[in-house]
């Protein structure tokens, strides 16, 4: 009998276990010049640490994101709790030049106490000022996105200018990437950025100290492909527990799981899956990218019984050949379009 991996169970949107809330909640995004003098991410554990506690205390959520020598901080939560953060964040010397670039009631992403990340890029810190300048100034104007909309633009935005990605974003075709076994996701994205010319981007996340504590999460861009262009995310299998995944759920067109020749590790990945899923209210097609020989009933019947679509791309007998995984997923995605 296989030995399926250990990886963190809880998939549940909400930490506590109880229901997400369904009511508006304050939504906030501000962007700061990061003053930390030594190591970036062991400060930010170590502001995890505390805000976990405190945050939990007034019902406030945040995801925080370095880039570019900038922190950008997501908050929801009473309105109350939001000002109150604020002004601790404008007296602490880890923050310069603050500036607020979306700030909204609307229907709450993040169901972690905190979230944190660091990614990689290629551009310069004053490039990433000018986007997070023209945010501000769409803000101001009472002219902003949604806060989905303008944490991507700076955090992982679409190749282009601001504006043009976030005008565009709507018709990108987002794609997770998971798999049952080894790292079959993030080998087929490297595989295909070296066939593509394109650079792929790497991400390190930081949950809450009951999640894993850094999950790998990497992306490549294809702007050509697709309607708009399409972008291929590869996920580790223990980022089911973050709650950066849970937030960004419903903005995918379609969760492919790289089976693997052990039907019990395609289907325990299947059902934590589908169980991140469930307070989804766009639900993505479910996709099965593999031999033939690695398909089963239950993974169909147990995708359907959620309410959700499960599409096969099947690559024959053949197993790892990378070519072969991806012509079969690339005809399944473009069907999608």
């Amino acid at each position: 009998m296989s030995s399926v991996p250990q990886d963190p169970d809880n998939t549940d949107w909400p930490d506590s276990g109880s229901e997400p809330s369904r009511q508006d909640l304050g939504r906030l995004i501000y962007a700061s010049i990061c003053q930390v003098d030594g190591p970036v991410l062991d400060e930010m554990r170590r502001i995890r640490d505390h805000a976990v506690v405190n945050n939990q205390a007034h019902n406030i959520r945040v995801a925080l994101m370095h880039r570019c020598g900038w922190f950008v901080e997501w908050i929801e939560g009473p309105p109350d709790g939001i000002r109150a953060l604020m002004e601790r964040v404008a007296l602490d010397p880890r923050h310069r030049s603050l500036r607020v670039v979306h700030e909204s009631l609307g229907k709450p992403r993040l169901f972690k106490p905190w979230i944190g990340s660091i990614a990689e890029a290629t551009e310069s810190t004053g490039e990433f000022a000018r986007r997070v300048m023209a945010l501000h100034e769409r803000h101001q104007k009472g002219k902003g996105y949604e806060p989905a909309s303008v944490w991507r633009s700076l955090c992982s935005p679409l190749p282009g200018h601001v504006e043009v990605a976030a005008a565009s974003e709507g018709s990108y075709q987002r794609v997770m990437l998971m798999s049952a076994a080894r790292t079959d996701a993030f080998d087929l994205l490297r595989w295909l950025a070296t066939r593509e010319k394109r650079g792929v981007v790497h991400r390190r996340f930081a949950g809450a100290a009951r999640d894993a504590l850094d999950v790998e999460s990497d992306y490549l861009d294809l702007p050509q492909q697709a309607a708009a262009g399409r972008r291929l995310i590869a996920n580790a299998r223990k980022g089911l527990a973050m709650g950066m995944t849970h937030a960004f759920l419903p903005d995918y067109a379609a969760l492919v799981i790289v089976l693997d020749t052990d039907a019990e590790r395609n289907e325990h990945l299947l059902d934590r899956l589908l169980r991140a899923c469930q307070h989804v209210a766009h639900q993505p097609v479910i996709v099965g990218l593999g031999a033939d020989s690695w398909f089963s009933d239950s993974l169909r019947s147990a995708t359907e019984a959620r309410g959700l679509r499960w599409v096969e791309a099947r690559t024959g007998d053949r197993a790892h050949d990378m070519a072969t995984l991806w012509w079969a997923l690339k005809r399944v995605l473009d069907a999608l379009t």
